[in-house]
């Protein structure tokens, strides 16, 4: 991040705890704002906050990072190996952050820094092992989530799914889980997709079909190839060479049987209103696994309380999936930024005042994470 942008930042953050301060109750709306600032990497004062340790473990049958607020200790009382949580901590949810693809996983700093961020708030947070990380979406993390999440929940009061880009997806489908039923208090999500299929949509003709409604979207030049890997990798070796070839004009299409000329035609078409009938008539395996992993498709009924946070220029998840949120679940309160590409900040100079909203805006999703109970 430039200095010029840091100082634009670090002004505004100064300007939204002024609003906040006005705003009414302000104890737990400016721990979020601290929270975030922490989180982006400001480092701000935060005097009250406990000392957070972070601890590898096993919840339910998975890995975890445990990041726990640690209570001050009397002299004598407790072993200097000891640690206690929290009074506060240990009586909210605690909350399950699913960061999205990201090889160094649960070390990535950015994932380490805003585990801190909201631990400091007096808040449990686990973060768990899932093959997510390597850009894999498996319907066994969504498994992984649910065993974390039930564990939690038996440990403290319910829990909150707090997931970015595709964690977020997961989560959301985790917590539909009938074994979760009356535990899940919250689900946050940052940058992720309602419907894998409109994503694939939207790569592939710049387009998201929302009810009908058309909305553009210029996405990360990468996308088509993440996308074009994820659907041939579905594939067996031999049908997925001969659908290469015909990407690659080496073979007629053809040649290719119905069904592989169905995924050709998925990642090819430029008519958004055909992508969905593409799919309906590509592999089986295909369908599937689409299906697994898309929140509308797996976990039409989700009931949990739902925020949705997300980027307007978000080159890696159309915002055409946020409409879909808000058409697919009704309970959904939604915020957009400016400010924001993916799931971080951009270097692109914007106005002081946009600056501001952003903040606001990120401020207002983690304080509902807080605020779960």
């Amino acid at each position: 991040m430039t200095s010029a942008r840091m100082l634009r930042v670090i002004v505004a953050v100064v300007l939204v705890g002024l609003v906040v301060g006005a705003a009414g109750p302000v104890t737990l709306r400016l721990v979020a704002l601290a929270s975030v600032a922490d989180g982006l990497g400001f480092d701000p004062p935060r005097p009250m906050a406990p000392e957070v340790v972070r601890e590898p473990g096993v919840l339910g049958g998975v890995e975890v990072d445990r990041y726990r607020p640690v209570a001050a200790e009397r002299r004598g009382r407790l072993p200097d190996n000891v640690t206690v949580s929290t009074p506060r901590a240990l009586s909210r949810p605690a909350i399950v952050l699913l960061p999205g693809a990201t090889p160094p996983g649960r070390d990535d700093r950015r994932v380490v820094a805003i585990a801190t961020a909201i631990a400091r708030a007096d808040r449990v947070v686990l973060v768990p092992e899932l093959e997510v990380y390597d850009e894999q979406l498996l319907p066994a993390d969504i498994e992984r989530i649910t065993d974390v999440a039930i564990a939690a929940a038996a440990e403290q009061p319910g829990v909150v799914l707090a997931g970015l880009s595709f964690g977020g997806s997961l989560g959301m489908i985790a917590a539909a889980d009938p074994r979760l039923d009356d535990r899940v208090r919250l689900v946050a999500t940052f940058g992720a997709y309602a419907d894998l299929a409109g994503v694939v949509q939207a790569v592939t003709t710049g387009i998201s079909l929302v009810d009908g409604d058309p909305i553009s979207w210029d996405p990360d030049p990468r996308a088509g190839d993440v996308v074009r890997e994820q659907l041939l990798g579905l594939l067996d070796p031999e049908d997925r060479a001969q659908v290469t070839e015909a990407l690659d004009d080496d073979l007629d299409v053809t040649e290719l049987r119905p069904e592989l000329r169905a995924v050709h035609d998925l990642l090819t078409d430029p008519d958004p209103a055909r992508t969905f009938d593409h799919l309906t008539a590509a592999p089986v395996r295909v369908q599937r696994r689409i299906a697994e992993v898309s929140p509308v498709r797996a976990a039409p009924r989700l009931a949990a309380p739902l925020v949705s946070l997300h980027a307007v220029d978000d080159p890696v998840i159309p915002i055409g999936e946020q409409r879909r949120f808000e058409a697919s679940y009704p309970q959904t309160r939604t915020m957009e930024l400016t400010t924001f590409d993916h799931v971080g900040l951009t270097d692109q100079e914007h106005g002081w005042w946009v600056t501001v909203q952003d903040l606001w805006q990120t401020a207002r999703f983690v304080h509902a994470i807080l605020d779960a109970r």
